[in-house]
């Protein structure tokens, strides 16, 4: 079986393991981090990352969005190959600019609140080894290497937390403890990627670049900075906005907490969607319209069928799962994560409508939207922060996710044939889901006293309760015919 043949399946389940181990890390890590960092510290942490993102975004991201579009390992076309060292050097060039920018500022003092001139150093060594890790990361995706993908991040992922443990525990270091790990484990990546794929990798005769093709390529991309960017200040930008009109303490409260949420909800969001992407762009080359949309809308069933039940039970018992993970004065931000867990959900959605306009290279829409939606994120932490502090912030994050969510279904609808169809059977996915959701409540009233037990009740309650649920409103129907019947074939 070729590269191409492999199944929307076969990658799931490696995509799936390649972003859960970073999340039951991130889980380990929650207690870690907030027995050892103080609320101001861990917001303070959460300020440089978010810089390093919102900087990876003017600098890598746009590139491997264009990256996965165009790239698609064909043999025959000798031209993409250029698109692998033409994106090397412009992210590296990127990076470096952006670097001589920081180095001014920092000098000036004007970046010193958001990026400590003691942690400027690693923080612009950590752009440069983040890139390159997020480039080849791309790079796997376009190829279909999922598996070699997930050996590799699980890898490096286990490096990075090993690496961070000692370097806390052995040098009294907080920040830049993570800093340092991260660093290590994204160049380790990155080598790896190189020596295993170095005939790929290797240089590009520039005499034989196709300009038309760069120009194309770049030119599809770079809205994304703009669509990306507005992303960042949907998901990040609140902890500037809490810093400024509150207080470092807040920002670490509410990021722990949010990043809890995000931990579990955005693997799921991710795993679909970086196995989506790949196939629903080659059948966009290669297949009829009716042939995508049946793909684009399957793969969004599924993708729904998961989400939804994972927003309701965490909700419901956030109260609970919390007490188990987060230590000290983080603890009383655990109401946030119902209210951000429910945005994360319009969020994910929105993905899977925005793709259509993707497909059908309607990026700079897309761009709008994006805008519309920060703006109304920005307009409502204003209002909603100094008054309800980090909750007014989670607020605000839902409406803008929700603002998004109806402007993307509202365009998708009047700009492509392309489309996610919401159909009777997402009414029913909502209703099992809702049932789950009481029914794990309930559990809240049993004599239990202890609260592992308790959660542990309650995580099978909802996955029996959301499993019968399905088979009685008739959802999963044919999917559990079709295991049933390869299951007979293979006992024959």
């Amino acid at each position: 079986m070729s590269k191409r043949e492999q199944s929307f399946g076969h990658d799931l389940v490696y995509y799936a393991i390649t972003y859960i181990v970073p999340m039951i890390i991130g889980f380990l890590l929650v207690p870690i981090f907030t027995s050892n960092f103080t609320t101001a510290e861990y917001g303070q942490y959460s300020l440089i990352n978010a810089s390093a993102g919102f900087l990876g975004i003017l600098s890598v991201n746009w590139i491997n969005v264009a990256f996965i579009r165009y790239y698609t390992n064909d043999e025959e076309d000798t031209k993409e190959q250029q698109l692998i060292i033409v994106s090397i050097i412009a992210l590296t060039a990127l990076v470096t600019l952006i670097s001589i920018i920081l180095f001014v500022l920092s000098y000036f003092g004007i970046i010193d609140e958001i990026i400590p001139s003691k942690y400027l150093w690693l923080t612009i060594v950590l752009l440069f080894s983040a890139n390159l890790h997020s480039f080849f990361f791309s790079y796997l995706r376009a190829n279909r290497k999922a598996k070699f993908a997930t050996v590799l991040t699980t890898l490096t992922i286990l490096i990075r937390f090993l690496l961070f443990i000692y370097l806390l525990k052995n040098f009294d270091l907080s920040i830049a403890a993570i800093l340092i790990a991260t660093i290590v484990s994204d160049i380790i990546y990155s080598l790896v990627v190189v020596i295993k794929e170095k005939k790929k990798l290797r240089l590009y005769k520039f005499d034989n670049l196709d300009f038309n093709l760069i120009k194309e390529y770049f030119n599809y991309g770079f809205p994304f900075i703009l669509i990306l960017g507005v992303h960042w200040l949907l998901t990040l930008s609140d902890r500037y906005m809490l810093k400024f009109l509150r207080d470092s303490s807040e920002v670490g409260i509410y990021s722990i907490n949010y990043s809890f949420a995000q931990q579990i909800m955005m693997p799921l969001i991710t795993i679909f969607m970086s196995t989506a992407e790949p196939i629903l762009f080659r059948k966009h080359r290669n297949n009829t319209e009716t042939e995508v949309n049946y793909t684009l809308n399957t793969i969004f069933k599924y993708f729904f069928l998961m989400i939804l039940p994972a927003v309701v039970g965490l909700s419901v018992v956030s109260n609970n799962i919390t007490s188990l993970f987060i230590k000290n004065d983080f603890k009383a931000g655990y109401i946030i994560i119902p209210i951000v867990t429910f945005g994360f959900l319009f969020l994910g959605v929105r993905q899977y409508l925005n793709k259509s306009l993707e497909l059908v290279k309607k990026s700079k829409e897309i761009a709008n939207i994006s805008l519309v939606a920060a703006i109304t994120n920005i307009v409502f932490n204003l209002i909603l922060i100094p008054i309800y502090g980090y909750i007014g912030a989670a607020w605000a994050t839902l409406i803008a996710y929700f603002v998004y969510f109806i402007l993307s279904y509202y365009k998708t609808n009047h700009l492509s044939n392309l489309k996610i169809k919401f159909t009777f059977s997402h009414i029913k996915i909502i209703t099992a889901a809702t049932i789950m959701g009481i029914c794990v409540y309930g559990v809240n009233f049993l004599p239990i006293s202890n609260v592992p037990l308790l959660l542990f009740v309650q995580i099978i309650v909802g996955l029996l309760v959301y499993f019968v649920a399905l088979i009685f409103l008739k959802v999963i129907k044919d999917d559990v015919s079709l295991i049933l019947n390869r299951f007979r074939k293979k006992g024959r």
